[in-house]
């Protein structure tokens, strides 16, 4: 002979009888429709799930006074690693000297890191430079390859970031440099 299967109405009633809440009259059991979301290590207090990189470090460029300025914006909350910052050309059109970074528009600030140690980051944005020291003299634009890592205040770490922008050179860019013949 074959059992009839057990459905979650008769375990209620079982255990309505067997704590003796037993109603006299039939009641219907109702489940909550949505149950709250699990917790995982990427959890915040909000049960937030981590934002993509590209929403939390947003990198722009442009070129004024025969230098390359790169900016990257971060959302509140989070801090880009300034060792991890670099950037490059990536066209043989464009030299560009070394960068450094802008401390007058964005300071770094010392914080210890628990996989790093003390670290100097940014919060809220990084900016640089970079001097134009060649250029084909007819290169309209080129790409910059803008490398960083940062992290979640108290959260978690992304990988690195690697962006290749294309960077409009201005025509005003021919007197404060050298163009190549």
């Amino acid at each position: 002979m074959k059992k009839p299967p057990i459905t979650i109405g008769a375990v209620a009633a079982l255990i309505a009888i067997s704590t003796g809440c037993a109603a006299t009259e039939t009641t219907s059991l109702e489940l909550p429709v949505e149950q709250p979301a699990a917790t995982n290590v990427f959890s915040t207090a909000s049960s937030e799930k981590p934002l993509p990189a590209d929403q939390v470090f947003v990198p722009d460029a442009h070129i004024d006074d025969g230098a390359l300025f790169f900016r990257i914006q971060l959302l509140p909350g989070y801090y880009l690693y300034k060792d991890k910052i670099s950037v490059r050309s990536l066209s043989s059109d464009v030299a560009l000297g070394d960068y450094a970074f802008l401390e007058d528009w964005s300071q770094s600030e010392a914080v210890f890191d628990e996989w790093f140690g003390e670290q100097l980051v940014y919060f809220n944005e990084a900016h640089g430079s970079a001097r134009v020291e060649e250029h084909e003299a007819d290169a309209r634009t080129f790409d910059i390859e803008l490398s960083y890592q940062g992290c979640k205040k108290d959260g978690i770490c992304y990988v690195p970031q690697t962006k290749v922008l294309s960077v409009a050179i201005p025509a005003s860019l021919e007197s404060a440099t050298d163009p190549k013949e």
